[in-house]
């Protein structure tokens, strides 16, 4: 069980939502330039994805750290006595 879960599902939802917000002003003001290039588009896509890898990244570390330890040592546990 992960604690605070849903906490944990609004708050990355709220950040990846800001990253695409700010993805679709960025590719607006590009469009209206001579810069609307395919290879600044391609900086703009990959600034957006190493930015939502992180936050996933920091989602997974938070999730590991809200699980029920307790939980996780019984099934540790179970597995050990099972390769016994």
């Amino acid at each position: 069980m992960i604690r605070y879960k849903e906490e944990l599902v609004n708050e990355k939802t709220n950040n990846l939502g800001k990253i695409l917000a700010e993805y679709v002003d960025e590719m607006e003001k590009l469009s209206e330039t001579d810069e609307f290039t395919i290879d600044n588009i391609e900086k703009l896509w990959t600034n957006v994805d190493e930015r939502a890898s992180e936050i996933f990244r920091e989602a997974s570390s938070e999730i590991i750290d809200k699980m029920d330890e307790r939980r996780m040592i019984k099934v540790k546990k179970k597995s050990i006595k099972a390769k016994e």
